[in-house]
This record gives C-alpha cells, structure tokens and sequence, in this order.
C-alpha cells in the first residue's frame, strides 16, 4: 500500500456509545482552516506529524504526512478520494474509503456520546465517545467542526493518537486541492491484487 495511506490509517480515531440521532458534534468544519498535528501510533513506521488543510467552499480536505512523499485529497461532495504520489508525478483516484478516513470523515452513521470539554491549541472542543465497525474511541472537535485531538484503537488492535499543535483559519489557493499539473493519472490494483493480476498486497509505485 503505497505510504501515503499511512496518515490516513493512522488518524481513524473512532469509537464507543449509542447517542441520540441528532446529538452528535459537526460533521465537517464550517469554514477554511489548516490544522498542524502531533500523531502517535504503535506502528513504528507510521509518521509523527500531519497537516490537514480545508476548503469550506468545495468541502475538500488535503491531508499530509511530514515525510511522506506524497499526500491526499478527499473530496467529499464528490465521494472521491485523490492519492498524490510526489516521486513519481502521479495520481490515483479512487471512492472514499470509510475504512481509512473515517477519523476526519466523521458522518450520520457513527454512533456518538457527548463527554466533556477540553481546550487545545488554545481552542474550546466537545470530548465526543464514537462507535464505528472499524475503531473506537475519543475525539474533541469545536463547535465549527475542527478536530482538534482524538484516541482510539482499530479492529486490529492499532492504537493511534493525534493532538492538534497550532490551527490556522486561512484559505488556499483552488489548485491546492488537486493534483498538480502535469501529472498523470494512473489506476493501481484493487487492494489485494498484486500488479498483473496475482493474489497479494499491492505495491507502492516507489516501493516501501
């Protein structure tokens, strides 16, 4: 699985309590804003800082991981998702995966228990309890839809973590949320095929 994937797999922060249908925390921020994150993960691979860029206009998100050679685009009115692959001048396109962008794709059929207050990075946020067939756990997000922290633990027992460190209510430029020109686009095998067809994990076109 090529590595940017890997801010994506390591931020999906859910978790744990029925709530009442319409009690539950923003979905998404309600204006631009850019996000610096401290991460933690078990995975001794898995990177250590992230940044998280929102369009309110387009209602797409740029997440980054600091020494990832790459990034990704979730447009979410669009139900897409872009792989941007740095290195290699490509991109991948595929539908959004609940699976991996769940912790900032929070949504209508997450299950969510209010807790209490916390202020990070000098902002005020909502502790919110969230149930997800992929993870549990705890995530604080302001009543304009930041994510500013959050915890939990996947199916598989992958404990992760992010704490937000400074959070910026600017705009980008359009063109920050696409692919830059000149690169091409390119399909990767289905999740485990490997590249001619063969049963396997699929490969990064830049290796590990």
């Amino acid at each position: 699985m090529p590595r940017p994937f890997l801010i994506l797999t390591g931020l999906t922060l859910l978790a744990a309590a029925p709530a009442l249908a319409d009690d539950h925390p923003p979905f998404m921020p309600s204006k631009d804003v850019s996000v610096v994150y401290s991460l933690s993960n078990t995975r001794p691979d898995a990177p250590k800082e992230a940044h998280m860029y929102y369009s309110a206009s387009t209602g797409k998100m740029r997440l980054e991981a600091v020494g990832q050679p790459g990034y990704v685009i979730i447009d979410r009115p669009n139900g897409r998702m872009l792989l941007v692959m740095s290195n290699q001048h490509l991109y991948t396109e595929m539908p959004i995966r609940a699976d991996l962008a769940s912790g900032f794709l929070l949504n209508e059929n997450m299950k969510f228990r209010k807790l209490g207050s916390d202020t990070i990075a000098g902002l005020p946020c909502t502790n919110w309890e969230v149930q997800a067939p992929q993870a549990s756990g705890v995530v604080c997000v302001t009543n304009d839809g930041v994510l500013l922290a959050g915890h939990g633990s996947d199916k598989d027992g992958t404990s992760t973590a992010l704490k937000a460190t400074a959070v910026s209510f600017k705009s980008e430029p359009p063109q920050f949320f696409a692919p830059p020109q000149g690169y091409q686009k390119v399909t990767l095998p289905p999740p485990g095929t490997a590249p001619g067809g063969a049963a396997g994990a699929p490969q990064s076109p830049g290796g590990q």
